[in-house]
């Protein structure tokens, strides 16, 4: 694919609180194909690019290795996509209350072995850091690890009690809640929250 083909990080919002969220709300509604953000492997290097977590290099090797392996970059994204139920069903559930499907953390598990053997320590201002090994092209998976090991940070932090999914009845946004009330019902006010007063005014001016 050449450069001007491939999909603009803009694509993205990157407002969840976690890359694992992000990475979850590529597909926004998901009653609505149309929403689903992410459509191929191309796409999950344009959200890898401007999640920060891969450069420029990496991502371009990476892009050439999938053009010459298509059959291995579909499985490759088959398992990208399969890794997004997961990660939905997983959040959803814990804001939800409800219980968290142990077949999914076993999917979790059975992923991050591969992720974290890619973890390496590298030099800092005088200490350590936690950062990735060099990306080999020819690991079509590398993409994904950030996102698992996000997934695994996420669900042993404290931060999983502040998981929340939008209130609106067409949006699956997952996002941490910050607020100080920790009663944060939309993914923006500036979109599904103003859409919502909206319509309760609309409905009140009916029944007026």
């Amino acid at each position: 694919m050449h450069d001007e083909d491939r999909p603009t990080p803009e694509r993205f919002e990157l407002s969840g609180g976690a890359l694992c969220l992000d990475f979850a709300n590529t597909w926004g509604n998901q009653l609505d194909p149309g929403s689903d953000r992410l459509r191929d492997y191309e796409y999950l290097l344009a959200f890898g690019r401007q999640s920060g977590y891969l450069t420029e290099d990496p991502a371009a090797a990476l892009s050439r290795a999938a053009d010459g392996n298509s059959a291995i970059a579909a499985e490759t994204f088959s398992l990208c996509l399969d890794l997004r139920r997961v990660i939905y069903r997983i959040f959803s559930s814990r804001a939800k209350g409800l219980a968290i499907p142990p077949e999914d953390i076993g999917r979790i598990n059975a992923m991050l072995g591969e992720a974290l053997s890619h973890r390496r320590l590298a030099p800092n201002e005088g200490g350590f850091v936690w950062s990735w090994s060099e990306i080999d092209a020819n690991d079509l998976r590398a993409p994904i690890w950030p996102v698992i090991e996000s997934a695994a940070a996420l669900l042993t932090s404290t931060d999983l009690k502040r998981i929340r999914e939008c209130d609106a009845g067409d949006c699956n946004w997952l996002f941490l809640d910050r607020s100080r009330a920790g009663t944060r019902r939309w993914c923006s006010m500036s979109s599904c929250g103003n859409r919502a007063k909206a319509r309760r005014f609309y409905s009140r001016q009916r029944k007026s």
